[in-house]
């Protein structure tokens, strides 16, 4: 038999592995004191990271799918469901097979995925929001999970970088529960708190910042984002320039006088790449978002810029023109695409319009006058896209 290499290693104090007297008593404490809410759904999932660096990509996929967030692809046979094969949509599964992936790459593809995610660095916060967040997490079965980027060092343990989901907290004894997804070489652990929080502080080489905390929620059950935003950084890259460069000269020498001619300018000479930038996951959906779906495409259709799309398309011939070839969508659902494109794109491709044009156009893009449903996948197509933007920008650098 092979022995070569490491089977597990000893957990130093002051961890405390979950399987042990001592870890099974502070759990049925923890329970009793309603520090375990957020537990079961995260061992309904649990995962061991399929590489040595994947420690992030096992922790989110272990997390997306505790909030059932429906990654909207097919995995195996007819079943979606997350695998960590699905996320690369910020640095491609080779590089992060060598180097992981920092925290910026974390919260990128948390949001790419349709999460809502709220990051803190360690200088961001402190210790009582920190214990907050915990709690927040723990306490409360809303569907909330919190993830950690910490030192191993601090802690006593091997390695360095990790990310790991907190599964529980016993508040009187002030321990938080670790579900290590490097199940090969720690178990999932107990650890005290004040421990862990400094923990975050030190500084991650490959970004010069320190590490921190994540919550992540399903953005609302009311919604399962319809549209989402379908590039990866690598394809942002090529797009990036449309909205920063291609399309504000063009829009500065057509000096377009009204929302159609503005329109028109930007949906007839829309590159070809810019068509997988916004998807539809609209497709076998259950009777409860069927029903949301259909008043979605409502409010969607009752926004004015919808009926400038719409004319558009119709003056254009939309069934002869390079845009319903290039967006591959039924006729039916083109103009709600194209709508939500334009209220969720990068705002600097209106920066050369006249001032009056680009007034109208910033108010129809105002987030707070959207109705409830359309004002949720703005937000989040918003989001998704700064994302991409801010890790473009980073790793240009």
């Amino acid at each position: 038999m092979d022995t070569e290499g490491f089977y597990r290693r000893p957990l130093p104090p002051p961890s405390i592995s979950f399987a042990s007297p001592d870890g099974r008593k502070i759990f049925q404490e923890a329970i009793a004191l309603g520090g375990m809410e957020g537990y079961f759904p995260l061992a309904e999932q649990f995962h061991t990271q399929s590489e040595p660096a994947f420690c992030g990509l096992g922790t989110l996929v272990m997390v997306l799918n505790a909030l059932s967030i429906d990654p909207g692809r097919i995995w195996k046979g007819v079943w979606r469901w997350y695998g960590e094969e699905f996320l690369e949509c910020c640095q491609p599964l080779s590089a992060v097979k060598n180097q992981g992936i920092t925290f910026d790459e974390f919260v990128c593809l948390a949001r790419c995925n349709g999460a809502k995610v709220q990051p803190y660095r360690y200088d961001q916060s402190n210790l009582q929001e920190f214990r907050e967040a915990v709690k927040q997490a723990t306490f409360l079965p809303q569907g909330l999970h919190l993830v950690v980027c910490y030192s191993r060092q601090v802690v006593g343990q091997t390695g360095d970088g990790h990310f790991s989901p907190v599964g529980g907290y016993h508040p009187e004894r002030d321990l938080v529960l670790l579900l290590d997804v490097a199940r090969f070489k720690y178990p999932p652990h107990w650890i005290p708190l004040t421990v862990l929080w400094d923990a975050l502080q030190p500084t991650d080489t490959a970004t010069g910042k320190c590490r921190g905390y994540i919550l992540i929620s399903n953005k609302n059950i009311s919604s399962q984002n319809f549209f989402h935003v379908g590039v990866d950084i690598h394809q942002w890259a090529i797009v990036a320039p449309y909205f920063k460069d291609i399309a504000p000269t063009l829009l500065a020498q057509e000096q377009p006088d009204s929302l159609f001619a503005l329109l028109d300018t930007i949906l007839i000479n829309l590159p070809p790449e810019l068509t997988s930038v916004l998807c539809i996951t609209g497709d076998h959906l259950s009777n409860e978002f069927f029903e949301i779906w259909c008043c979605l495409l409502e409010e969607i259709k009752s926004h004015p810029l919808w009926t400038v799309v719409q004319d558009v398309l119709l003056t254009r011939n939309c069934s002869e023109t390079s845009v319903t070839g290039k967006w591959q969508l039924q006729e039916k659902n083109l103009a709600h695409l194209l709508t939500m494109f334009l209220l969720s794109c990068p705002e600097e491709i209106y920066q050369p319009l006249n001032e009056h044009l680009r007034s109208q156009i910033y108010q129809l893009r105002e987030v707070d006058r959207l109705p409830p449903l359309m004002r949720q996948e703005v937000v989040s197509l918003k989001e998704q896209m700064l994302a991409l933007q801010n890790l473009f920008q980073t790793l240009s650098n």
